[in-house]
């Protein structure tokens, strides 16, 4: 009859515990417990970022630094960060990468920059820095034209990094409009590292400033279709998505000035190789998509859909599920990788279209959040990084218990 130890039961009884009005045919249910204690045995301080690597360690983010927990949500291993980190994803190579801020001299004066952290080693015991990216002195574009600091590079933040099929990253950089500084060096961008850390090439085709199907406004997050579990071969795309913010709210401000709330802030990117080189294209497939209301209830690129997206995470497990998640709203979204709102009815379900399952709300209830920043995924299991809450939260789709 199996152990009465085994977790997943465990898991499954402790949802069935539940407030019996937070299960429905086709829902998110939380997992108990939530994760509050961090990897040196403290609790979590307003965790900003999840992930869940190849080494199926959990890897967390908050104002004290790194933290290591097994999948249990047992401390594992635990690495300070003056100031915190803000964001945590790791590369094929069990490299992880966080991104911070750090202190610095230049010509006299102190400079908080921020940086991008490659941790190796984590899994060996003997941690340490691989690599430090930083604001703006590893901006290729900057190499030749003012590399020193100027007033608005304090203001800059790196906010994300997606990972490549061949461990290039991506990197999401935020900071004032370009009203602001130069448009020659525009703060917000996507830059695109190789694996030594060396920046290849900025994004430049996609504006920095003017909100459109193809633009990196306010840049929160960018992912890659490059996730775990492990395997030999990835598809060879470059294709990115990114969640673009209206800084509304001290979520994703930092300070920066609001712009009007944007028609469409996640947007997917196709990177197409032309006859006249990389062109990097709106997806039309999910515009399409979304402009056929009889193919769902909720679209990625329905009008004014997200307050302000915070993270974003992708599930690589042939499921093809998108999360969204966002801090404006206290919500979490779940779309198709076509880019409809919902998942796959189950067999015998009277419903052709997704079951939109997305859910959320303000508050410190079992599907409630405070202000989240971070979502990660790992079979079948949603992570959020519950900032306000001081917390990891847990859910799983409930078709996934019968």
């Amino acid at each position: 009859m199996g152990s009465k130890q085994d977790q997943v039961t465990d898991e499954i009884f402790d949802a069935g515990r539940s407030d019996p009005q937070l299960i429905s045919e086709v829902e998110y249910v939380p997992l108990f417990p939530f994760f509050s204690q961090s990897g040196d045995g403290a609790q979590l301080d307003a965790p900003k970022d999840i992930y869940v690597g190849y080494d199926e360690l959990i890897y967390v983010v908050d104002n004290r630094g790194l933290h290591i927990l097994d999948t249990s949500g047992r401390s594992a291993a635990f690495i300070a960060i003056n100031g915190g980190g803000t964001s945590v994803i790791q590369d094929r190579r069990l490299n992880v990468y966080v991104t911070a801020r750090r202190d610095t001299v230049v010509n006299g004066r102190s400079w908080n920059l921020p940086v991008v952290i490659r941790y190796s080693e984590l899994t060996s015991g003997t941690p340490r820095i691989a690599d430090i990216i930083w604001h703006p002195f590893d901006d290729d574009s900057r190499r030749f034209n003012r590399p020193d600091p100027i007033e608005t590079d304090e203001e800059v933040s790196f906010t994300g990094v997606g990972v490549l099929y061949d461990n290039h990253i991506y990197v999401s950089r935020r900071g004032p409009i370009n009203e602001r500084s130069s448009v020659i060096l525009p703060h917000n961008t996507i830059m695109e590292f190789d694996t030594e850390g060396v920046n290849i090439q900025s994004l430049v085709s996609l504006h920095p400033s003017q909100a459109s199907l193809r633009s990196v406004v306010y840049p929160a997050d960018v992912i890659t279709y490059v996730h775990p579990p492990q395997r030999s071969f990835f598809e060879q795309s470059r294709h990115l998505i990114i969640a673009q913010s209206s800084a509304l709210n001290d979520v994703v401000s930092g300070g920066l000035p609001p712009i009007s709330p944007l028609r469409y802030s996640t947007l997917s990117i196709k990177v197409v190789t032309t006859s006249d080189g990389v062109e990097y294209q709106p997806d039309t497939q999910m515009l399409q998509t979304a402009a056929n209301p009889a193919r769902g209830d909720g679209f990625l690129y329905d009008e004014f859909k997200f307050v302000n997206p915070t993270d974003l995470t992708m599930a690589a497990d042939g499921s093809n599920f998108l999360f969204v998640l966002d801090g404006g709203s206290d919500s979490l979204y779940v779309f198709t990788g076509q880019g409809i709102e919902g998942v796959t009815p189950p067999p015998g379900s009277t419903s052709s279209k997704p079951i939109v399952v997305s859910f959320g709300g303000s508050g410190d209830g079992a599907k409630q959040f405070d202000r989240p920043q971070g979502v990660a995924y790992f079979r079948k299991i949603v992570y959020v990084a519950d900032t306000g809450n001081n917390r990891i939260s847990r859910f799983r789709l409930n078709t996934d218990f019968e």
